[in-house]
C-alpha cells in the first residue's frame, strides 16, 4: 500500500513532505523550513513558547531550529507537512540563516489570498506526487514547488526578526536537545525534573523555568504528552488490554491513565480506539507518525478541494484587475468630460 509519503529531489531541489495523523505531543526541532496545514480538526500548536490554536486550513510557516509541537485536540486530526532544507533559500539570500519566523494563519486571515495560494500549491504538489513519475510530472512538480518557495519567501522578507539565537545552535540549545533526548528515550519509565536538571548541570528551579520557556509547556506536561502519544498510537494499531498500554507507556494505574486521556480529548481510551477503527484508518507508523494511505478518499478530497482554491485566487484576480481597469475608466471619462466642459 502507497502512503502520503515522498522525498523530492532533483537539482537543487530538495524538499519532503507527508500526510500524517497528529496525535498526542510530538515534539521536533530541525534544519528544514517547516511548512504546516490542518487538513481536518483541531490542534494546538507550540514554537517557542507561542501557543496557538489550530483549525481546519489553518496553515503555519517555522524557521529552521525552531522548537515546536504539535497537539492534537480531537479524534481523527490530519495535517500536511512539508520540509524544505535551508539551503534551498541560503542559495539565494546568504542572510537566511539568521531569519527567526513563526507566520501562521488566524480564522481572520486563513483565507487571504497568501495562505489560500500557498494551500493550492501544497495540495497540487502532493496530489502530483501521486502521479507516475515521468519527465511531465517532474516538470509540474518543480512548477508548483518553485512558486511555493517564492510565495514563503516574499512573506518571510516581510516578517523576518534577526536572532542570534538561530544562527547556529548555541551551548543552551545543545543542552535543551540533550534534555528531550533524554525525555524521549525515558518517558515510559519514572522520570523526575530533577533528572533532567542534572543533566544541564541547573538546579531544579531554573531547570524548571528554562524547561518552560524553551517548550511553552511545563516538564510535567511534556512527558505526560508523551506517554499519551505513544497511547494513541498503540490503541490504533494494537489489540492490547488498554491496561498495559497504560502501563508501558508509563502511567502509574489505569485510573492516572483515564483522567489524563480524558482531559486531552475528552473522551476515553476506549471510546478514542472505537471511533478510530469504524473509521477504518489506513495508517504505517513512520517516526512516531502515522503515515495517511493516498486510499484515503476524505484526505484526496480535501487535496482536491485545496489545489482547486488556486483557481479560485486565479478568477478574483481577474476579477479584482476588471474592477480596477473599469474603475480607471470611468475617472478617466470623467476627466475628459470636464476638459470638454471647460472647452465649451
Amino acid at each position: 500500500m502507497d502512503y502520503f509519503h515522498y522525498t523530492y529531489q532533483h537539482n537543487h531541489i530538495e524538499f519532503s513532505s507527508h500526510v500524517y495523523k497528529v496525535s498526542s505531543y510530538h515534539y521536533n526541532w530541525h534544519d528544514e523550513v517547516e511548512v504546516l496545514v490542518l487538513l481536518k480538526g483541531t490542534m494546538e500548536m507550540s514554537c517557542n513558547a507561542e501557543v496557538f490554536k489550530m483549525e481546519s486550513m489553518d496553515t503555519v510557516i517555522i524557521s529552521p531550529q525552531v522548537g515546536h509541537a504539535t497537539l492534537a485536540l480531537e479524534p481523527d486530526t490530519m495535517a500536511i507537512v512539508v520540509h524544505v532544507g535551508r539551503q534551498y533559500f541560503t542559495d539565494f539570500d546568504k542572510y537566511f540563516d539568521s531569519y527567526r519566523f513563526v507566520i501562521h494563519s488566524t480564522k481572520e486571515s486563513r483565507d487571504d489570498r497568501f495562505f489560500t495560494q500557498l494551500r493550492a500549491r501544497i495540495g497540487a504538489m502532493m496530489l502530483t506526487q501521486c502521479k507516475e513519475e515521468n519527465p511531465i510530472q517532474k516538470l509540474e512538480m518543480e512548477q508548483y514547488f518553485t512558486a511555493l518557495a517564492l510565495s514563503m519567501y516574499e512573506e518571510i522578507w516581510k516578517k523576518k526578526e534577526e536572532s542570534i539565537l538561530v544562527r547556529s545552535k548555541d551551548s543552551s540549545s545543545t543542552t535543551f536537545d540533550k534534555m528531550i533526548a533524554y525525555i524521549d528515550d525515558n518517558y515510559q519509565h519514572k522520570i523526575e525534573l530533577e533528572d533532567i536538571a542534572k543533566i544541564g548541570g541547573y538546579n531544579v528551579g531554573y531547570a524548571s523555568q528554562f524547561f518552560k520557556r524553551q517548550m511553552g509547556v511545563s516538564f510535567i506536561e511534556y512527558l505526560l504528552r508523551l506517554r499519551l502519544r505513544e497511547a494513541t498510537v498503540r490503541l490504533v494499531n494494537s489489540d492490547e488490554p488498554i491496561s498495559r498500554i497504560a502501563n508501558r507507556v508509563g502511567f502509574a494505574d489505569i485510573k492516572a491513565f483515564n483522567v489524563a486521556f480524558k482531559k486531552q480529548f475528552h473522551t476515553t481510551p476506549s471510546e478514542y480506539r472505537s471511533v478510530a477503527k469504524d473509521i477504518g484508518r489506513q495508517t504505517k507508523l513512520h517516526n512516531w507518525k502515522e503515515m495517511v494511505s493516498v486510499n484515503s478518499e476524505d484526505v484526496v478530497a480535501i487535496l482536491q478541494f485545496m489545489s482547486q482554491e488556486m483557481n479560485v485566487c486565479g478568477d478574483n484576480e481577474r476579477i479584482k484587475q476588471q474592477v480596477d481597469a473599469e474603475t480607471k475608466l470611468l475617472k478617466l471619462q470623467k476627466e475628459l468630460e470636464k476638459l470638454l466642459c471647460s472647452i465649451t
